[in-house]
């Protein structure tokens, strides 16, 4: 148990975002490695759009991201949490259920909210999947999950045990980008391995908004919202796109929500936008973000 607590601690404590931070490149620069040979088509341009894409959206997140919703956390958790204490051996668990819950549905709206799949699109923008995506994102994205963190601090889960549980989760949600892992039989069953987490970022119909889970297929199962491998999964949005400048690229999912919404008159169609799925339009015509878009003859 000693034991147990000493990884919680060192996970959980100041060493933790060193911890994510050489899990993610360490991953790449292995995976690139390994790419020479078991992958000649490694898109060099895409993986250090990536790259820079988390390094920009890390340095504003480590304010807005990570130390505000630290500061909220603990403030609850010092002043009104309704357990003194929780055993270990039940606080790791139950920290899990609580990061892996707010994880599906921050994710889950992000995908059925028109701003906030602007916010998130940049992350499915790659036409890639590998390690090198797993962290691109922006910097406005997944915000929510500040917010639906706080019913762990409300409960008593120690913020350093949360913070290890957030780091191991997010560890196996780098892994989970990988694109030498093959199909792993049952477990693909059980867990969002990397096949099952590529369904998510393929722009086929039937696969997308499925498998929204970080590290098990609970909720998606739960909630109706697990897809399985059949047609091999194509990454990238449904329209594509082929920025490699992270500075501008960022902006993908923001311009192509401006897209919409300069076609619509109405002001109430406008807002519409941003609060209706990413695929509904004010007038039935397919811009970019339906399952059925074919380029620009819906355009």
């Amino acid at each position: 148990m000693e034991n147990l607590q000493s990884a919680i601690d060192f996970i959980g404590g100041p060493a933790a975002l060193w911890i994510l931070a050489s899990v993610y490149f360490g991953s790449v620069i292995l995976e690139r490695l390994w790419a020479i040979r078991g992958n000649p088509d490694y898109n060099n341009k895409d993986a250090l759009c990536s790259i820079g894409l988390n390094l920009m959206s890390s340095v504003i997140n480590l304010v807005i991201g990570l130390l505000i919703p630290l500061a909220l956390y603990v403030l609850v958790f010092d002043n009104l949490r309704l357990f003194e204490s929780i055993p270990l051996l039940l606080a790791i668990p139950l920290a899990f259920v609580l990061h892996e819950f707010p994880y599906y549905w921050d994710h889950r709206l992000a995908h059925r909210i028109g701003l906030l799949w602007a916010f998130h699109a940049i992350h499915h923008s790659s036409n890639d999947f590998n390690h090198s995506t797993a962290a691109r994102g922006f910097f406005l994205d997944g915000q929510l999950k500040a917010f639906f963190a706080i019913p762990a601090a409300f409960i008593g889960i120690d913020p350093v045990i949360y913070i290890a549980v957030s780091v191991c989760t997010n560890a196996f949600g780098i892994w989970n980008h990988a694109s030498w892992v093959p199909r792993l039989g049952w477990v693909d069953r059980v867990l969002m391995t990397p096949k099952m987490h590529k369904i998510h970022h393929a722009n086929q119909p039937q696969y997308i908004d499925r498998n929204y889970s970080q590290v098990t297929l609970l909720f998606d199962r739960l909630f109706g919202s697990t897809a399985y491998l059949g047609e091999e999964p194509n990454p990238g949005l449904v329209k594509p796109t082929y920025d490699y400048n992270p500075l501008t690229a960022q902006f993908v999912g923001l311009m192509q929500l401006k897209h919409r919404t300069d076609a619509a008159e109405r002001w109430q169609d406008k807002l519409a936008y941003l609060w209706r799925p990413p695929e509904w339009s004010h007038d039935g015509v397919c811009r970019s973000d339906c399952p059925k878009y074919s380029g620009a003859a819906h355009a």
